[in-house]
């Protein structure tokens, strides 16, 4: 399988340039996105030695795993609210019953089990407008003696949806087989972010391999 990361910036590289990130997220410069759906991002892999071609029974979990890096590992896992992720789980029942594929309700005799996690990271800076001086006559800022600065930031989701073979489970390790990353903002209505989900899943699967079945 092709290796692949996933790229966080840290607290610094938010600070870094914080007037320039401004821009960026008001879409203050012509040729930004406009809406916060053109800021998705939908990423697929999957490995080539596998045949995706044939109709799988396969498994969905009850709910979408949530992500959370400060969790203590004895502690219950738990999951993102059920309107997210029911959408989310219907999506993937939906793509993957339309290829002919049945689901079944116990993992252990499923040919392909299906995996589901989510989590999110906001990323909040801090702008001060007298950063501008470099760019424009720093003409000053509010009354004499005062530099106002302003917090902001933004806030991104990312759906992890992993496709493994139990069959090919070798010294514990299950192979993984096929992803889908979708990440985006956070913000408009739950509607509006249902939607899409459920748009970015159905690109997903129109990528390889499943573009050809």
């Amino acid at each position: 399988m092709k290796a692949y990361s996933f790229f966080k910036f840290g607290r610094n590289s938010m600070t870094l340039l914080p007037g320039l990130l401004v821009l960026l997220l008001m879409g203050c410069y012509p040729d930004q996105p406009e809406f916060v759906e053109e800021y998705d991002v939908v990423y697929t892999n999957y490995s080539p030695e596998y045949d995706f071609n044939p109709a799988y029974t396969y498994s969905l979990p009850d709910g979408v795993l949530l992500i959370d890096e400060d969790r203590d590992p004895s502690d219950p896992p738990e999951f993102i609210e059920d309107q997210f992720g029911d959408a989310i789980l219907s999506n993937l029942r939906k793509n993957l019953n339309a290829r002919g594929w049945t689901e079944v309700d116990d993992p252990e005799v499923a040919e392909r089990v299906i995996l589901a996690s989510a989590f999110d990271t906001t990323f909040v800076y801090f702008y001060n407008p007298g950063y501008w001086c470099w760019y424009y006559p720093c003409w000053g800022w509010g009354y004499p003696g005062y530099n106002p600065g302003y917090v902001t930031g933004y806030q991104t989701g990312t759906v992890l949806i992993q496709m493994t073979d139990p069959a090919g489970v070798r010294n514990n390790e299950v192979p993984v087989i096929w992803t889908g990353t979708l990440n985006g903002l956070l913000q408009g209505s739950d509607a509006n972010i249902i939607g899409r989900i459920d748009r970015n899943l159905d690109q997903a699967f129109d990528q390889p391999p499943f573009a050809n079945n």
